[in-house]
């Protein structure tokens, strides 16, 4: 399912409908409802969302697994947020070919070795 990036939402988000469907589908259980939390939305309003835990969540050749989600509304986007990309070492965007570029911190600490062997 595509999800729009958002890396001011503290949780992957996902519409009610879509939640809904996982639960019809065995994908997510009662056991996976986690609480709520307090949301701070862009216009300093604030939101009570439901959170439950993604099992795991799939981008590329990147698996995930225990991602916390939060119930957005019906029929709205599905939202990556932090509680996906801060499992990530470090994470970019490339305007130019228009991707996202996911480092583990294996992957960093790689390259920061290999930046001090090379003198760096």
């Amino acid at each position: 399912m595509p999800f729009i990036l958002d890396s001011g939402a503290a949780d992957v988000q996902i519409p009610a409908d879509v939640v809904a469907t996982l639960e019809r589908a065995g994908t997510i259980s009662e056991e996976d409802f986690i609480g709520s939390q307090i949301y701070t939305l862009a216009d300093g309003s604030k939101l009570i969302g439901d959170q439950f835990r993604l099992r795991e969540v799939r981008l590329g050749n990147h698996v995930i697994p225990n991602v916390v989600a939060s119930i957005g509304p019906v029929k709205g986007d599905l939202l990556l947020g932090q509680s996906f990309l801060s499992r990530f070492g470090t994470w970019a965007i490339d305007n130019t070919r228009r991707v996202l570029i996911l480092q583990s911190p294996d992957e960093d600490q790689r390259a920061i070795r290999g930046a001090q062997r090379l003198g760096g």
